[in-house]
């Protein structure tokens, strides 16, 4: 119903329309032939306000009395009557059809449902300055869940799509829709990656939960879709409005709390019981969904603070986001649902994106660290094994066979179809072969630095490195070997081993 809380009730200004000011409707059964009553004064008819009548599984007629100021019988603006609410209808105007939205109907079977939202055109010519006459036949047998106010609004406005009118309504909040389908894009990625798999897997549910909460919001500013549709709608919100508190917790609870796995999944579905009762008797959608999120974010602040008096390390922080939010809903009321929800939501996926990021370049940077260790080590150890038993390389020189052992190689050379060998003694050497078939036979201690160069890193005395990323190796023996810059990083890895395996 805020809906149309900014429909104006004429051209003139932006007052909502007549409905909202009280209208009162005469509400009658179908007559003896099933059709339209011959009186609206019978002892079966009663009256009620538009937010009572009940169109709901029922099929009846109302009248009411439609107040027209000078403004909108003097304008120039086309009019329209606009009624929304859960019924396809008939209207008439003065005793003119105005025309028909879907079909009403004795059975559902009988009726077509017809759009939620729907305006019809007004000529003015019908318009009377003392009051015009409006007749409904209306029918509701496709809904699915019941409302308390299946009946949103009935008044003249200027004619408009209405789509646009509501769509005005939301698309602030819409703005948020592209940070959550970021949301969803990036941590999807992450956890299809294995970062931190468990809370880029939660973050990405809660992005898509709130996208997809805002998307079924707005829907009804998109396209006019039949009322049956409506229930679908409500429903939705709902879901994803729960699911997305219990992501909140769930990331929370993950981050924060130290628990087992199993620890923190009897603790949410505990969450999960108390918020589905709330779903339950609430009373409204609106209720519904408020109060249930309100809910997971109590629960989240409450243990964010329980875990802050305890310093715990970030816990105030989620607590003061957890807390702000939830004390946006008892202030803005239904406008928070529409609006400051999502602007909430994005707000606070902002902050556990910001902690999460933190969080996956603490874990990359261990990640390397533990990487890089393990790398020393595992040439620290090849070294070891080298002096206690040095490996022996075969290798072909004009025909002959010879077996040299690598601790006596300082450097190969690749030299077309020949590898050259620098002994440690200062000798040299030409065998058959080629680097890349001779460098899976050496022992781990030799590495490759340049397309044309292995060397022996027991011989390395020194590594500069220039300006442009490239790089320079001195041996033992004073030669200088060049490095490459895609591999300058493995070789510097590669020799800190030592002093890593002493």
């Amino acid at each position: 119903m805020l809906l149309f809380a900014g429909l104006s009730g004429s051209p003139a200004d932006a007052q909502p329309p007549a409905a909202h000011g009280g209208l009162v409707l005469t509400v009658c059964p179908p007559g003896p032939d099933g059709g339209r009553p011959d009186r609206f004064d019978g002892p079966d008819c009663e009256q009620t306000g538009l937010y009572s009548l009940d169109t709901q599984n029922r099929e009846l007629w109302v009248e009411t009395v439609l107040p027209v100021r000078d403004t909108d019988l003097a304008g120039r603006t086309p009019l329209g009557l606009v009624l929304s609410g859960k019924a396809a209808s008939e209207v008439w105007l003065n005793g003119h059809a105005l025309g028909r939205n879907g079909q009403p109907g004795a059975s559902a079977r009988e009726e077509i449902p017809g759009r939620m939202d729907a305006i019809f055109y007004v000529p003015r010519a019908w318009l009377q300055p003392e009051g015009n006459r409006v007749v409904l036949h209306l029918s509701g047998h496709h809904s699915h869940v019941r409302l308390n106010a299946p009946m949103h609004a009935l008044g003249l406005i200027p004619y408009t799509q209405l789509t646009d009118l509501i769509a005005m309504h939301y698309w602030p909040a819409l703005v948020t829709l592209g940070f959550f389908v970021l949301g969803l894009v990036f941590f999807g990625v992450m956890a299809w990656r294995g970062e931190a798999r468990e809370s880029s897997v939660i973050l990405a549910l809660a992005s898509f939960c709130a996208g997809g909460q805002l998307v079924w919001e707005v829907s009804r500013g998109v396209f006019a879709y039949p009322y049956p549709v409506h229930d679908i709608r409500l429903m939705a919100i709902v879901a994803f409005a729960f699911a997305f508190g219990l992501c909140l917790n769930a990331y929370l609870f993950k981050t924060l709390s130290g628990y087992s796995a199993r620890m923190r999944s009897l603790i949410l579905a505990g969450l999960a019981l108390v918020m589905l009762a709330i779903v339950a008797t609430a009373s409204g959608f609106d209720g519904k969904t408020g109060f249930a999120l309100l809910a997971a974010l109590v629960h989240g602040a409450g243990w964010s603070l329980w875990w802050a008096l305890r310093g715990k390390a970030g816990a105030f922080s989620h607590f003061a986001v957890f807390a702000g939010l939830a004390v946006l809903i008892p202030i803005f009321g239904g406008r928070f649902l529409d609006l400051y929800l999502y602007v909430g939501s994005a707000g606070i996926l902002l902050f556990l994106f910001y902690r999460q990021a933190q969080a996956l370049v603490r874990a990359r940077r261990e990640r390397l660290a533990e990487q890089t260790r393990a790398s020393r080590l595992e040439t620290a150890l090849a070294e070891a094994r080298q002096r206690a038993a040095p490996a022996q390389l075969q290798l072909v020189s004009s025909g002959r066979v010879e077996y040299v052992s690598t601790d006596r190689i300082v450097q190969l050379k690749g030299a077309g179809d020949y590898v050259e060998l620098h002994y440690a003694d200062g000798r040299t050497a030409l065998f058959n072969g080629t680097l890349a078939g001779l460098e899976a036979e050496l022992p781990e201690t030799f590495l490759r630095v340049h397309r044309s160069h292995i060397v022996n890193t027991a011989f390395v005395s020194a590594l500069e490195r220039d300006a442009g990323g490239v790089g320079r190796l001195t041996l033992s023996q004073g030669e200088e070997v060049p490095v490459s810059r895609r591999i300058m990083p493995k070789v510097r890895t590669a020799l800190a081993a030592p002093a890593a395996g002493g």
